[in-house]
Formats: structure tokens, C-alpha cells, sequence
């Protein structure tokens, strides 16, 4: 499954870009937790992009073309909230939707492949249009449901130590994203403060948890090397561990 994110999703060795852009290399291990569950960390570089320094020097240049494209970039790269709606209405109709007999939990189902995109501007009277449309109201909804089951922070025993959150959640809220025109320093987008930050498109796919974050200082890009790295070299689980997490799940 990796071996077919990393070439259809990052487009390694395929004749196509990437979700992301033009994937110059990657660097990731998969980590198996005490539920024997498994996921993916990754570290994503894309090709041609500046450093992190070349971007802040940039970025400090408000009336750049450049500022606006980065911006643009990122927003459309990774969301910190719901596709078009608040959390509370998005509770309330996936409540309305579950309640009918036909619903179908997309975490138990697959993605649908997008209907052919028209070459001309949209047209009301296109039967292809009105497909492509329905059919973008239909991913939204979909990824909407997936966040509230799948990306949405919830505190426990297994995050909270002395009453705080070690995932950091509550996050702060930012209504719009910012740019420090002193530093460069990009401040993103945040409408939902218990919410992971996710690419649509990959939630559509993935129909999990996933966490997307862009890096854009040498200080976080060496921190994420080292997080990932630790995964690389973590001691396997103990036998007991591994045997008392298989009678959990049967016990269940």
C-alpha cells in the first residue's frame, strides 16, 4: 500500500506529478503502535523548491508576487478546518445522513474515480458539468464526514500528562493566514482547533487520520528528521505487550 501511495499519490516513478508537486525525494517509515496498528511518517521533498531561507527572504517582500503565490500554494496544500462549514454543522448532518437506512459510512467504503472534466468554461445545460459539479459536493461531504470520524482530536490517558495535551490541542485559532513582513514567518490558516491539518484529496483517498504539515525552517525540518528517524530505530514491542493487545482485541 505504501509502495502505491509513494507512486500514485507523490508520483515517484510515474509519468505524472505529484498531490503535492513534482516529488524530488522522500524519506518515511512505517511505525506499528501497541494496537498493532500501523501508519505512515513521511517526509516529502519537492523538486525545485527553495530553502527555507530563500523563502523567508522572499516572503519579506509583501508586494512580491511571490508572497501571494506561496500563500495560495500552501492554502490550497493543507486546511486547518472544514471544507465550507463549522464543525457543529457538520456533526449535524452527518447525524441527519447516518440516521437513514442508506447511509454508508465512507471509512468502510472507496473512493469514486471523477467524472471526465469538461474542456469548455461550466455550463448550466452540460450534462458533464452538472456531473462534475454533483460530484465535488459529493467529495466535500465525504471528506467533511471522514474528519469529523478520523481527524478530530479527542484528549485521553493516552495524550494527557499532569492535564495538558502532548498533541498540543487546543490549537489557536487564525482566522486568515498571516505573513510577518519583519521575518517572512507564515502563520496559517486555522478555523477548528481540534482538527488535524489535511490535504481533501488525500483524506478522500486515505479515508483515515492523516496530519499534513509544510515545513519552512531548517530548525522544524531537522526536528521532523530526528521525530522520524526515532521511529526508524524504536525497539520492537515486547511479546507480552503484543499478546495482551491480541486478547484486548478479542475481549472487545
Amino acid at each position: 500500500m505504501v509502495k502505491l501511495f509513494v507512486k500514485h499519490v507523490l508520483g515517484v516513478n510515474n509519468n505524472h506529478d505529484g498531490l503535492y508537486g513534482k516529488t524530488s525525494a522522500y524519506y518515511g517509515t512505517v511505525e506499528q503502535q501497541g494496537r498493532l496498528t500501523l501508519h505512515l511518517h513521511l517526509l516529502l521533498w519537492i523538486a525545485n523548491s527553495l530553502s527555507p531561507q530563500e523563502i523567508r527572504e522572499r516572503m519579506m517582500d509583501k508586494n512580491a508576487d511571490f508572497r501571494q503565490k506561496m500563500v495560495a500554494y500552501l492554502e490550497s496544500s493543507h486546511k486547518g478546518e472544514f471544507i465550507d462549514q463549522t464543525m457543529d454543522s457538520v456533526i449535524n448532518e452527518v447525524n441527519f445522513k447516518s440516521s437513514n437506512p442508506t447511509y454508508k459510512d465512507p471509512t468502510q467504503t472507496l473512493p469514486n474515480i471523477p467524472p471526465p472534466a469538461c474542456t469548455h468554461c461550466i455550463n448550466e445545460n452540460c450534462n458533464q458539468c452538472k456531473d462534475s459539479k454533483s460530484w465535488w459536493e459529493t467529495f466535500n461531504d465525504i471528506v467533511n464526514d471522514l474528519l469529523l470520524k478520523s481527524n478530530v482530536h479527542k484528549c485521553g490517558n493516552h495524550c494527557l500528562v499532569n492535564g495538558t495535551c502532548k498533541a498540543r490541542f487546543p490549537r489557536p485559532l487564525i482566522p486568515e493566514t498571516k505573513v510577518d513582513d519583519n521575518t517572512g514567518y507564515i502563520q496559517m490558516c486555522k478555523g477548528e482547533s481540534w482538527l488535524n491539518t489535511y490535504t481533501p484529496a488525500l483524506t478522500y483517498l486515505l479515508r483515515s487520520n492523516s496530519d499534513v504539515t509544510s515545513l519552512l525552517s531548517g530548525t522544524a525540518l531537522k526536528a521532523v528528521i530526528a521525530y522520524v528517524t526515532d521511529y526508524i530505530t524504536k525497539t520492537p514491542l515486547k511479546t507480552y505487550t503484543i499478546f495482551q493487545t491480541i486478547k484486548d482485541v478479542f475481549d472487545r
